[in-house]
Parts: structure tokens; C-alpha cells; sequence
């Protein structure tokens, strides 16, 4: 009896293993500040069209309209793109600025966070519906 109870206590801890050694690793993936890192400058480079270190209003709207001819909600595209420039503008004076445009990436940093972990991973930066979105 003594050996069947050995036995069948090892199988369960070999049984046990793989989801006890995945508590102690830490999640791999990109932290908000590796993404700001990561997809700032270029995000700001794509949008800041005139290259004067601020996004207008109007550059902010052709890069919106730009994609909404590939968007299947192009209709909608306009109105939604002045209510999230007017929200990201947080100062009001109509343009964004780098600290403005980095809460820009946390906001879609938290929205691909499916998560809310704090940590991106490749799931949730190929996610293609649900609550992770990459677009602007």
C-alpha cells in the first residue's frame, strides 16, 4: 500500500510540474514603456507630416482619412477621428504633442492588454478582434 501511495504521488507532482513552473516565470512580452519605446517615434514621424514636432488637427485627420479607405466603417471614420483627437488633445490647443501622442500609445496599450497583466505578448499583438486593437 505504502508503494501504490509513492507511486501515485509522484505521477500527480510529475502531473503537477509544467503548471507549477509556469506561476514562477515572468510573462514574456513588451512592457508600455518597451511599446512608448518601440512605436513612439515612429508613430509621431508617420503623423507629424509637416515635421515641426507637433500634430495638427488637419495632419491628424489625413492620417484618419488615409485609413479610412481601407476601413469598412469609412462613414464613421470622420466624426470618430475629431471626438479621439479633441480627447487626446488634453491641453486644447489643437495640437498634440509628444507627451500627448505617449498617452495616445498607452490608451492602446491598455486597449491590446487583453489581459491587463501589464505585459503585451505575441497573442495579443497579432489579436485581430475582441477587446485587443492596434489602430489609432
Amino acid at each position: 500500500m505504502f508503494v501504490r501511495t509513492l507511486i501515485a504521488t509522484g505521477a500527480l507532482l510529475a502531473m503537477a510540474a509544467p503548471a507549477l513552473a509556469q506561476t514562477s516565470e515572468k510573462p514574456q512580452g513588451m512592457t508600455l514603456q518597451q511599446f512608448q519605446a518601440s512605436n513612439g517615434d515612429k508613430m509621431f514621424a508617420r503623423l507629424d507630416a509637416n515635421k515641426d514636432g507637433k500634430i495638427s488637427r488637419e495632419e491628424f485627420e489625413a492620417y484618419r482619412a488615409q485609413n479610412a479607405k481601407v476601413d469598412a466603417a469609412a462613414t464613421k471614420a470622420g466624426k470618430r477621428g475629431e471626438r479621439m483627437f479633441a480627447r487626446f488633445d488634453a491641453d486644447k490647443d489643437g495640437f498634440l504633442s509628444r507627451t500627448e501622442a505617449d498617452a495616445v500609445l498607452a490608451w492602446r496599450y491598455k486597449r491590446m492588454d487583453a489581459n491587463n497583466d501589464g505585459i503585451l505578448t505575441l497573442e495579443e499583438l497579432q489579436a485581430k478582434s475582441g477587446k485587443a486593437k492596434v489602430g489609432i
